[in-house]
């Protein structure tokens, strides 16, 4: 038979029993649509933190974090001031920018995870910030009412602060926090101004869950501490990223008596490092999900084999006709393979399309992240094709077995 007959005898033979068929789609109708959706918020999530991460570290290409002798790269890093090694300090900071003539900006930093605030009766944990003026632009944060702090409240070490929205909303709610008094640690702070909405960073925190209070009130009024969590540096020229990185780690190795990398107790971390990581999370989140959405796929190859087997069952007497007008073993094999991948290949077209619906909802209902692709649509016909030749061949392969005068005889 050619081709064009064989797919015309598949066609009569699925539109004879249209809720057969229909329940045969359904599974790869299910499986598609949820890959195409997958596919389509993994590269946009993926998207959406390479830019997160881009945008936070565009004005500082170069983060220098306290580390463990001996740890590796995500070991240690950013570790809270209290239980950081004391060795990274405002001198290291001093003589990067004096020292290290593309340095531009320096922005020494200290940090706390865990710290306990409160406002009348609301309070709530957050992440604390000792920082100096600079790092508002080198961290790239906007205000959305109040003022940033500046020299005169490092200077004279006032317990004043910027809160991030989470903490708005868990202190204030709905009310402005400008000029209130709240307790961080226990100790006053005047609130001074409300950081602008971030969402969540590319290492999954919270952006927006953080208190910001001057280096010198961090350090001497809070924790009593002179080290540092991190130095953030900005650059008079990106082109020469890596050549500085080298001087910055030389410069640190003789001043921290370091003979070896291995033994060095500070990370130098470049931005695209962050950018990086953030696309391989987003990555791995789209491989998970996928796999869970190829496991529908398979559930739904299943489904259409076990009802293409019954199918052949109540179709014996069918087989046997065409048996007996002339229709080979093989015609009837490539019939119900033929059958199997058009059931598929419909319902990859119908998942396709499902699931591009959903994906263009999902930004207007929620704040899910979206890129839709041709990837996706090429990767699930190609699923379907896969799906419909694996999954037909045992029902195809019964069928043409059949006796043909024992499938004449049957009722």
């Amino acid at each position: 038979m050619t081709t064009s007959s064989v797919l015309a005898v598949a066609w009569r033979g699925l539109t004879s029993n249209m809720l057969r068929t229909f329940l045969m789609m359904l599974g790869v109708v299910i499986g598609i649509a949820a890959l195409t959706v997958i596919l389509a918020v993994g590269a946009g999530t993926k998207q959406k933190l390479e830019e997160k991460a881009s945008q936070m570290f565009a004005e500082a290409p170069i983060t220098i974090l306290v580390r463990k002798p001996g740890g590796g790269f995500g070991r240690g890093q950013e570790s809270s001031v209290d239980s950081a090694p004391p060795t990274l300090t405002s001198d290291d900071a001093q003589a990067i920018i004096d020292e290290i003539a593309n340095v531009e900006t320096v922005a020494p930093t200290q940090r706390q995870s865990q710290v306990p605030v409160k406002y009348r009766d609301a309070s709530a944990t957050t992440m604390a910030f000792g920082i100096v003026p600079e790092w508002q632009t080198l961290r790239n944060y906007n205000l959305t009412e109040g003022e940033f702090i500046d020299q005169e409240d490092i200077s004279a070490g006032k317990r004043v602060c910027i809160v991030g929205q989470t903490v708005v909303d868990e202190l204030f709610g709905t009310a402005s926090p400008l000029e209130e008094t709240i307790r961080v640690e226990g100790t006053p702070f005047i609130v001074k101004g409300v950081l602008a909405p971030k969402g969540s960073s590319p290492m999954g925190g919270d952006f927006d869950n953080r208190i910001i209070i001057p280096l010198s009130t961090f350090s001497r009024r809070l924790y009593n501490v002179n080290h540092l969590s991190q130095i953030v540096i900005g650059l008079r020229d990106i082109e020469r990223l890596d050549a500085t990185v080298a001087e910055i780690e030389a410069l640190m190795d003789d001043r921290h008596g370091i003979r070896s990398p291995k033994d060095r107790d500070f990370q130098v971390r470049k931005a695209e490092q962050v950018v990086a990581f953030a696309g391989q999370t987003g990555r791995l989140l789209t491989v998970f999900l996928g796999i869970v959405a190829a496991i529908s796929l398979i559930v739904g190859g299943v489904v259409i084999m076990n009802i293409m087997l019954i199918s052949v069952g109540e179709r014996t007497r069918e087989i046997g006709l065409r048996r007996a007008v002339g229709a080979s073993q093989s015609d009837i094999e490539q019939q119900f393979r033929a059958e199997a991948l058009l059931v598929t290949l419909a319902g990859g077209a119908v998942g396709v399309g499902l699931g591009g619906l959903v994906a263009w909802l999902l930004p207007i209902v929620s704040e899910v992240p979206v890129a839709f692709s041709w990837m996706a649509v090429l990767l699930a016909a190609l699923f379907s094709v896969v799906v419909g030749l694996v999954f037909g061949v045992q029902p195809a392969r019964g069928a043409a077995r059949l006796n043909p005068v024992e499938a004449l005889r049957s009722e």
